[in-house]
């Protein structure tokens, strides 16, 4: 252990100041953090929400909270009963504190638990941003979202075009043969989406090429022209020459050469390169070729070949140099383009919080900042601290790396293994020399003392073990008092298992065992060797304390997931069941793009060539032959095409989700796919992507085109991928778990197999970019495009990637609680792998080409020697070093014991359900639903009237013969949503309404039509008295959208409707429409959605967008006719509720509220009849209930004073 670690005592360690505790894997993280909690609340007398607890994903959230609570509630039963639950609690009992007053502490923290502030490192910048809007600068209602890849494309498009649209044909050519194509753009951009912090190297711009494509296109014109005179000569020349050495220019050579020539000719001078064999036809090669005595032959045309040969190299030389230069502009330009549209759509990414925070901290408010969070928290715990990166560390920096403040950074650097998103090792290296004290915990809990002495001695061999010396190596002790249950096979206790294959019966000529081969053999063995595990404790041979062991104990660790499948197939051909869990994605799965097939059909059911392409998918199951004998069957086919047509019909009628339920069921698919051998993998997949699709049909308001773009853009191989797309479990049942050591960090098993950690580091190619850490400037990320330093780079790239492979293997190792089986020879590559770097490392590990070495020593090690070196570092009783000669291993299979199954009859529910408690909205209760729907309930009425409620006869147009209904309303609802008002410029302004005239699926020429409403709509005076006052002078940061609401409800029927109404000066509505109004008494919660609340002058407004159509004129939404349309749709009593809300959120956010002075009103504005021309009476209805009605309602619904 490092000098300076300290071990860590849950009662002793000073609560003050920065720390860090390493806590390697087994050793009761979270138990810590939740007796550091416990000690704050006691100690340090904090309420619940003074203490800070940051992680980095909902689930490792949802879990600290609920050991935090349990471990308070753990707490609160020792101070009551006087003995604690193990040796934390033990000892905090006897220290001097009155039970009495820790009882009272501890139950108000259990009373306040829900205030809590365990939040996500998103989650918990997010809130900052939003209750420091002023000092960070923050809009209020910024939308997050959760997948900017639509924005990047649409930049890396608009790149494509400024770029390569005006780029000669010559450098266009040569871009997309090296691969410069938008989606290599997009997956290059992936690498600075991931890590937002890191330098792109070289900087600057490429090189102008103007003068070398001259050069090279007159070089190609001279010889295309001796060529077009020469050809035959030049056949007869070198077909027949005697001179030539027939191996190396032999006649069929020489013909293929001349009939590439012939193509590249043919082709024309935007080749931008020449063909491989072009050099055959230059004198310096034809020289070499020759037989002794003779010389080449001579013709001009080769003359030629030397100067295009020699134009060719130097325009490949600066077109390298340009792509380069293209490739950084790239990152930036897109950048900005990417900035630039999330501000117009006032949106923004969970980097963009991370980022936004790191600098308001960083910019001219960021003390106040800091110091207003420091007040907020008074102490802050950081779990799984080694996931950082330099963003996050700096924002925990700023705030509590300050005097007085407590800080705890809580994890295990030997467990980073997250860097593909953006953790980042040397920010946790960083922060060890910041912190005022370090502390290890190093008993392990989880594991049996013979399997943590076993990987004590593997990772021990070697210092540093985790290659960088920040990142120490101290083993592990058996806690005193662990309870892990043993693993007896056969009466013996082996804890580790080190599975040697025998190179001299596994390898090639070259006596290494190609990957190939072993990823063909090795599943097997490890399918055989658990069957063999299985039917022994199926026997009660292999037992876990006195049960027989069970599938479910045993784990198999891969890298990737196609490795899990192979042990997947081995083991389902032995009767093994099995389960995957994996970080692949949905959308890369053969549903998806089955899926995709199938709704391209049902979208387009003319198409017959799309309707064959679904039903040849496993999905609809038709064979090649079932398929061909149906297209000739006039009668079956035409049945099809129907079927397609009322999917069709369906999908535009019901929704997405009525459809594809539906096409399940009509055509068998769940069934037909269980008939597979993965059938549950598929079905889980298929209902995976329904459930996605259904969302996205919903929050993105997409029709059926929207939604195949959408999937399409999903698929996409270089979009990105999310992690709540990642692929389900499939079964919970009693299975062998196939895991990815990524998904596997956090879990344990009893048994682990790790088949496939044998892979080492892996070559770049040529023109491949890699990251690194600079050494001389900090370990700064850096992205290498193509540096002159690239070697230099590499050496230290592959450093790190090595460093990576250690830990991964560490986290592999260690969750297995009683044994492990590692797989280990000599493979192809594995040289540079992580058991060849713990078992073979060279003596000098400091040395600056640690991976070149570490091949440079392993390639002398032979079969012999790997094996003896194994025995000699695991010689421990508990540890087995075996020998695989064998090629195949024994068959068998595993016939599992039937279980019983109890039936228990459901219980008889005897209670009182009060159907009157509910959650009600405006809409429910105007259109008598029983509850109150998800969303915003846009121009809502209490009955749907005809097309043409006046009768004219005048043909509408103009914004007038916009079409009406829900959807022309959500439509005009998010123009109006992500509007800048203040916006000047009209091309920003078409630019949105034509995005949402696409998303809605809207013709286009209406573009201009909506444009003159919305502009008519920003100039109309809201107040006629004043001109100024109107919404072009409200800036975006002085508006609320969507914004939502609950308030309780005491009791509301009919009776309290028409009291509301009567009240005040309050309109009555019309007795037609009263009569209709049916409410069913309820209490519970108002719900609701207002479109807009904003501020002017230091007054608070309430804003409803209304597209209802109220006749073909201006006119037709004069004052009169607005009253009316506000009576007969019950607006009234929507917008009195919408007050009562309004009124309590102004109550709890703007200091020394009052009603009279600081609420202005309400505007309906009817967006169809908004004229200024015609007055600004026309097309908003404005309103102020007055302050007694608010308040007396307030009491009355709300039950508040």
């Amino acid at each position: 252990m490092a000098s300076d670690y300290k071990i860590f005592d849950p009662l002793e360690t000073p609560l003050e100041g920065a720390n860090l505790i390493e806590a390697s894997a087994g050793t009761g993280k979270t138990y810590t953090i939740a007796g550091l909690f416990l000690r704050l609340l006691l100690e340090k007398n904090l309420a619940i929400h003074q203490i800070l607890v940051v992680t980095f994903t909902e689930a490792a959230t949802e879990e600290l909270k609920d050991r935090i609570r349990s471990k308070i509630r753990e707490a609160i039963d020792a101070f009551s009963g006087g003995k604690g639950r193990g040796p934390f609690l033990e000892r905090l009992l006897k220290q001097q504190m009155r039970a009495d007053k820790v009882l009272g502490l501890l139950r108000e923290a259990l009373r306040t638990f829900d205030k809590a502030s365990i939040f996500t490192i998103h989650g918990f910048c997010r809130r900052m941003l939003h209750e420091n809007a002023f000092e960070s600068g923050s809009l209020f209602d910024t939308e997050l979202v959760t997948d900017p890849s639509a924005m990047i494309r649409e930049s890396v498009d608009d790149f494509w075009r400024h770029h390569l649209y005006t780029a000669s044909p010559l450098f266009v050519n040569y871009a997309l043969q090296n691969g410069f194509t938008p989606e290599e753009m997009m997956s290059l951009l992936k690498q600075k989406m991931n890590q937002p912090f890191l330098r792109i190297i070289p900087e600057g711009e490429g090189p102008d090429t103007e003068v070398q494509e001259k050069r090279f296109r007159d070089a190609f014109s001279k010889a295309m022209k001796a060529w077009g005179s020469s050809r035959d000569e030049l056949a007869r020349l070198l077909t027949s020459h005697e001179g030539f050495n027939r191996v190396q220019y032999s006649v069929s050579k020489i013909e293929a050469g001349l009939e590439e020539m012939e193509d590249l000719f043919a082709y024309g001078e935007n080749a931008a390169g020449l063909f491989p064999g072009f050099k055959k036809f230059l004198r310096s090669e034809m020289a070499a070729g020759m037989r002794r005595g003779f010389a080449p032959p001579e013709h001009p045309f080769f003359d030629l070949c030397e100067d295009l040969y020699q134009a060719s190299q130097d325009l490949e030389r600066v077109f390298a140099g340009r792509l380069l230069g293209l490739k950084v502009k790239l990152f930036k330009e897109v950048g900005e383009a990417l900035a630039k549209k999330k501000m117009e759509k006032n949106v923004q990414t969970f980097d963009d919080l991370l980022l936004k925070l790191q600098a308001a901290l960083k910019g001219r408010g960021g003390g106040d900042l800091a110091k207003a969070i420091r007040r907020k928290y008074r102490a802050a715990l950081i779990d799984e601290f080694q996931d950082t990166d330099p963003v996050q560390y700096a924002i925990f920096q700023s705030i509590f790396l300050d005097e007085g403040s407590v800080l705890f950074l809580v994890g295990d650097p030997k467990q980073s293994i997250y860097s593909f998103r953006g953790a980042d090792i040397f920010a946790y290296m960083e922060a060890v020399d910041r912190v005022d004290a370090r502390y290890t915990l190093t008993e392990n809990w989880r594991s049996e003392p013979e399997l943590i002495q076993s990987l004590n001695a593997l990772f021990g061999n070697v210092t540093p073990a985790f290659v960088y010396e920040k990142i120490p190596f101290e083993p592990a002790k058996p806690a005193e008092g662990g309870e892990v249950q043993p693993l007896t096979v056969e009466r013996k206790r082996e804890a580790f298992t080190l599975w040697v294959m025998d190179s001299e019966r596994w390898a090639g000529q070259d006596g290494v065992i190609n990957k190939g081969a072993a990823q063909a053999r090795l599943p097997g063995w490890v399918a055989s060797e658990i069957t063999r595990l299985l039917n022994l404790g199926k026997e009660r041979k292999a037992l876990i304390g006195d049960r027989p062991l069970r599938a479910n104990d045993i784990a198999v660790l891969v890298r990737q997931n196609k490795e899990a499948l192979l042990v997947q197939k081995a083991l389902s051909e032995r009767n093994v069941p099995s389960v995957l869990y994996s970080t692949e994605n949905l959308f890369d799965s053969r549903e998806a793009m089955e899926t995709e097939r199938v709704l391209a059909a049902v979208a387009q059911p003319n198409s017959e060539s799309l309707i064959k392409a679904a039903l040849s998918t496993d999905v609809v199951g038709i064979t090649g032959e079932e398929l061909e004998r149906l297209t000739l069957d006039e009668g079956l086919w035409e049945s099809w095409l129907v079927k397609f047509r009322n999917y069709h019909d369906l999908w535009e009628e019901r929704g997405f989700f009525r459809m594809f339920r539906s096409f399940l069921k009509e055509e068998n698919v769940l069934i037909r796919l269980m008939a597979f051998e993965d059938g549950e993998r598929r079905n889980t997949n298929l209902l995976h992507l329904m459930e996605v699709l259904h969302q996205t049909c919903v929050e993105r308001k997409l029709n059926m085109t929207g939604l195949l773009k959408w999937l399409s853009e999903q698929r996409d191989p270089g979009a990105p991928r999310s992690e709540e797309h990642q692929l389900r479990l499939e079964s919970d049942e009693n299975a062998v778990h196939l895991v990815t050591i990524h998904k596997s960090k956090g879990l344990e098993y009893p048994i682990v197999f790790c088949p496939f950690s044998w892979e080492g580091v892996r070559s770049k190619a040529k023109d491949e970019p890699f990251l690194f850490h600079d050494p001389q400037n900090r370990m700064e990320l850096l992205f290498d495009l193509g540096s002159e330093d690239r070697k230099v780079h590499e050496v230290l790239a592959k450093k790190e990637e090595l460093a990576e492979n250690v830990r991964l293997l560490y986290v592999a190792l260690t969750r297995a609680k009683c044994r492990v089986y590692l797989v280990w020879g000599r493979f192809r590559d594995a040289e540079t792998s992580a058991p060849a770097y713990l078992l073979h490392a060279p003596s000098g590990t400091k040395t600056e080409n640690l991976v070149g070495a570490l091949a440079e020593n392993f390639q002398q090690v032979t079969n012999e020697g790997l094996v003896s070196r194994a025995r000699s570092v695991l010689k421990k009783p508990s540890a087995t070093v075996k020998v695989i000669t064998e090629l195949e291993p024994e068959e068998s299979r595993f016939s599992p014991l039937p279980e019983e199954r109890r039936i228990t009859p459901p219980k008889g529910f005897a209670g009182r359900i009060d159907r009157q408690w509910k959650i009600s909205s405006f809409s429910a209760l105007v259109s008598d639903r029983l509850h109150a729907e998800e969303g915003a309930d846009y121009d809502a009425v209490l009955r749907p009237g005809p097309e043409d409620p006046l009768g004219t006869l005048q043909e509408p147009t103009g914004i007038f013969a916009f079409p009406k209904g829900a959807k022309a309303g959500n439509f005009l609802h998010e123009v109006f949503q992500h509007l800048d008002f203040c916006e000047r410029s009209v091309s920003s302004r078409q630019d949105l309404v034509r995005e949402k005239l696409v998303q809605y699926g809207y013709d286009p020429s209406w573009l201009e039509i909506v444009c003159d409403m919305v502009d008519k709509v920003l100039r109309v005076p809201l107040d006629p008295q004043s001109q100024d006052f109107c919404f072009s002078a409200v800036p975006k940061e002085s508006r609320l959208n969507e914004l939502g609401f609950y308030f309780p409800l005491k009791r509301i029927d009919a009776d309290t409707v028409g009291r509301i109404l009567a009240r005040g000066d309050l309109r009555r509505e019309a007795p037609e429409t009263m009569e209709r109004l049916s409410v069913m008494p309820l209490r519970g919660f108002m719900k609701g959605f207002m479109d807009m609340v904003f501020r002017f002058e230091e007054r608070y407004y309430l804003v409803d967008w209304k597209s209802n159509f109220l006749g073909p004129t201006a006119e037709d939404y004069g004052p009169q006719s607005l009253e009316r349309a506000m009576e007969e749709n019950c607006y009234t009593l929507q917008y009195t509720f919408y007050t009562l809300a309004l009124n309590q959120y102004l109550k709890l956010r703007v200091r020394r509220y009052d009603y009279d002075r600081d609420f202005g009103g309400v505007f309906y504005v009817f967006l169809r009849g908004v004229d200024p021309g015609k007055g600004p009476e026309f097309g908003v209805f404005r309103c102020k209930p007055p302050r007694e009605l608010i308040e007396t309602l307030t009491e009355e619904l709300m039950g508040v004073a």
